[in-house]
């Protein structure tokens, strides 16, 4: 049995825009928040103001596991939708060119949902550190 190859390069986008927005979403908080967070090679939140018993002000995302998860899933499932339906089909694409603009357009609506769910987060958790400095 064969996967036919509309569906196949959906598929390959949609996973795609999955294992990036995973890779990249730990060391987006530690930007967004400034709260430590980094890559998974370099110790993803081993250095997340979380963790610091004596810390003024802790990551909005970890703080609340709510926040964090709902923002964060609704990131990724979102990219992985998006990536999924995007209307590429009556272009007459290469697969490779469909493949990366599935990605591209669901990695846009990853990262714009995810600063978006970070700016309110720390609007209501009233986070001074990142983009909470210019929110609050």
């Amino acid at each position: 049995m064969t996967i036919q190859q509309p569906f196949r390069n959906k598929l390959i986008a949609a996973t795609l825009t999955c294992l990036i927005s995973l890779i990249t979403i730990t060391p987006l908080c530690g930007f967004l928040f400034q709260c430590g967070c980094n890559w998974p090679w370099l110790g993803l939140d081993d250095g997340c103001n979380y963790y610091k018993p004596h810390a003024e002000h802790t990551c909005p995302w970890c703080a609340s596991m709510i926040t964090g998860v709902l923002a964060t899933g609704l990131a990724t499932l979102s990219g992985m939708l998006a990536a999924t339906f995007a209307p590429l089909t009556q272009m007459k694409l290469t697969d490779p060119i469909e493949i990366v603009a599935r990605t591209s357009s669901g990695l846009s609506l990853f990262f714009l949902l995810a600063v978006m769910t970070a700016a309110i987060a720390a609007v209501m958790q009233v986070y001074p550190l990142g983009i909470g400095r210019y929110l609050n």
